[in-house]
C-alpha cells in the first residue's frame, strides 16, 4: 500500500515545489508579500516530519481499515461506476469530518494546526496536524464497513488532499461558474478566514455542493483575514502541534532553559574569543567605546531598537530603549540568556553613558553558576546612530567584551 502512496507522492512533490517557487517569484514581483520566512520554514518543518512518519501512518491506517473489512456489509467490486461512487462518498465523508473538526472541541484540538498561520499560500497546505492522522480510521472506517476497498478509500482521500493543495493561494481570483459547485481558491480562502461572516464555512474537499446542501457555503465578498481567533501565534512546528496539550508549556520551558544553559556553557568554556589580525581589525576605532560626538545630544531621541555586535564572540544581542526622560533611559536587553531589564544614564553633552543590565532573575545563570547572576555594567559612548562600549557580561563568562550597536531602521 505504501508503494502506491509513494507513487503518487513523488510527482506531487515535484509539481508542488515548482508551483511554490513560482508563487514566491510572483509574490516578489507583484509586491504581495504572500510568504513570511519563519512561517514558511514552520510549514516545511511540519511537512518534513509528517513525511518521515508517513510509513507508520499509512501502515496504521491501512491495517485498521483492513480489520474493519471483516465486518463489511457488501462486496463492492472495483469498477468505473463504484470508483465514481467512492470518490463522491469519500468527499461526502470528508465534508462531515472537516465540519466536525471545526465544531467539536476534540477534533478542533488537531485541526487548529492547519488554521494557525496568518499567511495563506501554497506552503500553508503542508501545515497539517501530526496527531490528526490518528482519527482517520474513525472517520473513514464506515466506508470500508459498507463494502469499499481500503485501498480505494485511502487513495481517494489522499487525492482529495492533493487537489486542495492548489486551493491555498491568493494569486487566483474567482472562477466564475465553478464557484459554489467545486472547491476553488476563493472558496477555500473563505474557509481559512477569521472574518465573522466566514467562520465555519466551506468545508467541502472537492465539491461545494455539500456546503450548499447543508447551508455552510459562503462566497468571498470581503478581503479575508487569515489565522485563528485568539492570540496564539508561533513558528515552532512542535509548539504549533502540541501547544494545547496539558503540560506542554512546562516541558517546552524546561527544554528552552536546557538549550540556553548549553549555549552559555559552550560560549563560556568552548568558544574561543576572536584573536589575531581579525580581532585587531575588529577593535579599530570606534569599536573601543570611543566614537565621535560632533555636537550636543540634548535633542536626540535614543529610543528604538539597536542591533549590537559583540566583537570577541561574534554574537548579536539587541537593545531596545523604550523610554527616555532627559538623559535617563530604560529598556530591554535581548541576548543569549533571554530578555532582561536595562536602565542607565546618558551624558547628553559628551555622549558618554553607563547602562546596567539586570541578570539577577536569570534562571539559566543560576543553573550554570549556582549563584545569583550579577547586574552587568556597560560603559561607552553614543550618538544618534551608533553605540560603542565595553562590558563584562555573564553570558560571555564575565569576560570583558567590546560592543558596537547600530540603530535599526524604523518600521513602517
Amino acid at each position: 500500500m505504501f508503494e502506491y502512496v509513494q507513487a503518487l507522492l513523488v510527482p506531487f512533490l515535484v509539481v508542488a515545489s515548482c508551483l511554490i517557487v513560482l508563487e514566491i517569484t510572483f509574490s516578489a514581483v507583484k509586491g504581495m508579500r504572500l510568504y513570511e520566512l519563519k512561517d514558511t520554514l514552520c510549514n516545511l518543518g511540519i511537512f518534513a516530519l509528517a513525511r518521515l512518519t508517513a510509513p507508520l501512518f499509512v501502515g496504521y491506517l491501512y491495517t485498521t481499515l483492513k480489520m474493519l473489512e471483516h465486518f463489511k456489509l457488501l462486496d463492492i467490486q472495483n469498477t468505473a461506476a463504484t470508483t465514481f461512487v467512492a470518490v463522491i462518498l469519500t468527499d461526502f465523508v470528508y465534508y462531515w469530518e472537516h465540519r466536525w473538526s471545526h465544531t467539536t472541541r476534540f477534533l478542533w484540538f488537531f485541526h487548529e494546526v492547519h488554521h494557525s498561520s496568518k499567511s495563506f499560500n501554497l506552503a500553508t497546505s503542508f501545515r497539517l496536524p501530526w496527531l490528526g492522522r490518528l482519527t482517520a480510521p474513525i472517520i473513514f472506517g464506515p466506508l470500508v464497513v459498507i463494502g469499499f476497498k481500503p485501498e480505494q478509500v485511502i487513495l481517494f482521500f489522499i487525492a482529495n488532499l492533493f487537489y486542495q493543495f492548489v486551493l491555498h493561494t491568493r494569486t487566483i481570483g474567482k472562477l466564475g461558474i465553478l464557484e459554489g459547485i467545486v472547491n476553488t481558491p476563493a472558496a477555500h480562502r473563505v474557509h481559512h478566514a477569521r472574518n465573522k461572516i466566514y467562520i465555519d464555512k466551506n468545508f467541502g474537499g472537492i465539491l461545494m455542493l455539500w456546503d450548499r446542501l447543508f447551508n455552510t457555503y459562503a462566497a468571498e465578498t470581503e478581503a479575508p483575514q487569515f489565522g485563528i481567533v485568539g492570540k496564539f501565534e508561533s513558528s515552532n512546528p512542535f509548539t504549533v502541534n502540541f501547544h494545547n496539550i496539558p503540560g506542554y508549556s512546562f516541558i517546552a520551558a524546561r527544554l528552552t532553559l536546557a538549550r540556553a544553559s548549553l549555549g552559555v556553557l559552550l560560549t563560556v568554556f568552548f568558544i574561543a574569543p576572536v584573536t589575531g589580525a581579525n580581532a585587531q581589525e575588529s577593535r579599530a576605532a570606534p569599536l573601543l567605546g570611543q566614537i565621535e560626538v560632533t555636537e550636543s545630544a540634548d535633542n536626540v531621541d535614543f529610543t528604538g531598537l539597536w542591533k549590537a555586535h559583540v566583537i570577541e564572540f561574534r554574537r548579536h544581542p539587541k537593545l531596545s530603549i523604550d523610554t527616555q526622560v532627559d538623559g535617563h533611559v530604560e529598556g530591554i536587553y535581548s541576548g543569549l540568556l533571554g530578555k532582561f531589564p536595562v536602565s542607565g544614564d546618558i551624558d547628553l553633552k559628551s555622549g558618554s553613558f553607563k547602562l546596567f543590565i539586570d541578570f539577577s532573575k536569570s534562571r539559566v545563570m543560576r543553573t550554570v553558576t549556582s549563584s545569583k547572576a550579577p547586574i552587568a555594567e556597560v560603559d561607552g559612548h553614543i550618538n544618534e546612530s551608533t553605540i560603542a562600549g565595553i562590558a563584562t557580561l555573564p553570558e560571555f563568562g564575565n569576560r570583558i567584551v567590546h560592543i558596537e550597536a547600530k540603530r535599526a531602521p524604523a518600521q513602517d
